[in-house]
């Protein structure tokens, strides 16, 4: 009997002891498992994907630097929640590569957030997947318009820029210089076509016109097929050509004599920052319009360009502007929604929300993802023994759809379907 009463009473206290821990989990206010708490204290994790070879790689590498100086800046976390940042090699140009990594990104890496592309083409291939997986991502450069216009997203957001919009003031200023007769050219792909689109439609509809259009291919390292076909009785050259085609450009451009002949306007990639020492005298007066110059003299650009040089000993370019100021957006959509990703739809708002006093200047996103902000006029000019562009004009508060309403904006044909079509 005395056995059968211990046995009883060791069972009475084991049901004891389990009505007591479920009294305590299921009571309100309790904290939860330890388990759960630290899973959802894991990192927040970003996906970088970002081009590190190829014809891109030199923009792409900076983008980077970029991003992960910001993270370094704020100790690589928000709030008490770390911040691991992954980072790919997409390839410069290849959108399969760019897919299967992103693949790897999220089904593998399990990142909360995506961000990074240089290549609009690249961009545009991964919209569906973006979509589809419902994952935010933020474009520190691919232009590509349509990602945030007739095929925006809910969970795509820039901290770059729309291929056309620094392009549509340029257009204007160009026309208010006297110029009237244009020979464009452009990498022959679709960011091409949308950067000098942009530049076309305020030309012409002021009062321009396009007299020839001549479309290389990307990776072209002999332009003078190209430069020789230039109709010598227009009055300005417009182009579009970044990374390592623009330091070609431009130095072939001035070989072939046509620096001094014929004005050289274009996108700010032309005469970037990186690439402005390399190219030399023969990108002295090229004008250039962009969201971002070297020589801004706000305090917020003069702390970012000490920080950068001070860890990667070389000055920084807009693309690094871009990636920093991809950073500042996340950090902030974070903070407002105190580390708690999972939460994707207060993140998403938070992130429509954000505001900065960026390196380039005031910064917001209108209701398509897309940043409104300073567009500069950028003219190169030789200061002691160095290159800058200097700023010598500047168009406040530049939205991707310029004057226009979006619905109007976005009723005008595609940029890339005028290909070929606005010689008059």
């Amino acid at each position: 009997m005395r056995r059968k009463g211990s046995v009883w009473m060791t069972m009475l206290g084991i049901m004891s002891s389990l009505v007591l821990i479920a009294a305590v989990v299921m009571a309100p206010g309790v904290e939860a498992a330890p388990a759960k708490k630290e899973a959802a204290r894991g990192p927040v994790k970003v996906g970088y994907l970002t081009p590190l070879s190829g014809v891109y790689a030199g923009p792409g590498g900076d983008q980077r630097d970029g991003f992960l100086l910001y993270w370094e800046q704020v100790g690589n976390k928000v709030g008490d929640r770390p911040v691991e940042v992954l980072v790919e090699d997409k390839g410069s140009n290849k959108p399969d590569e760019a897919l299967t990594k992103a693949r790897k990104l999220m089904e593998r890496d399990k990142v909360h957030i995506l961000a990074g592309i240089i290549s609009s083409g690249v961009a545009y291939a991964l919209r569906d997947f973006v979509n589809a997986q419902k994952v935010p991502f933020i474009v520190t450069n691919a232009g590509a318009d349509g990602l945030t216009q007739k095929q925006r997203s809910p969970y795509i957001f820039r901290s770059a820029f729309a291929n056309s919009d620094s392009s549509h003031p340029l257009g204007e200023w160009a026309y208010k210089q006297g110029y009237r007769r244009a020979v464009i050219l452009a990498a022959d792909y679709s960011a091409g076509y949308e950067q000098i689109g942009g530049f076309i439609r305020t030309f012409t509809e002021a009062g321009g016109q396009i007299v020839q259009e001549i479309y290389p291919p990307l990776g072209t390292t002999d332009y003078a097929p190209y430069l020789a076909q230039i109709k010598r009785d227009a009055d300005v050259v417009a182009v579009f050509f970044a990374g390592a085609d623009a330091l070609r450009f431009v130095q072939q451009y001035g070989e072939y004599g046509l620096k001094g002949a014929l004005p050289l306007i274009g996108k700010g990639y032309l005469v970037d920052e990186v690439i402005l020492p390399k190219q030399g005298d023969a990108a002295v007066g090229i004008v250039t319009a962009l969201h971002w110059s070297y020589v801004l003299n706000t305090p917020e650009n003069k702390a970012f360009i000490q920080a950068y040089e001070a860890k990667y000993k070389r000055p920084p370019t807009s693309y690094a502007e871009q990636g920093y100021v991809g950073a500042q957006m996340l950090v902030k959509a974070l903070e407002a929604v105190k580390g708690n990703v999972e939460n994707k739809q207060a993140f998403l708002n938070a992130l429509k929300k954000v505001e900065l006093n960026a390196p380039r200047g005031k910064f917001r996103l209108d209701a398509y993802g897309n940043p409104i902000h300073s567009v500069y006029i950028r003219r190169v000019e030789k200061v002691g023994d160095k290159l800058q562009n200097t700023v010598i004009d500047t168009y406040p508060s530049v939205g991707q759809f310029w004057k226009w309403s979006p619905e109007k904006y976005m009723a005008l044909s595609d940029y890339d379907k005028m290909k070929g079509k606005w010689v008059k």
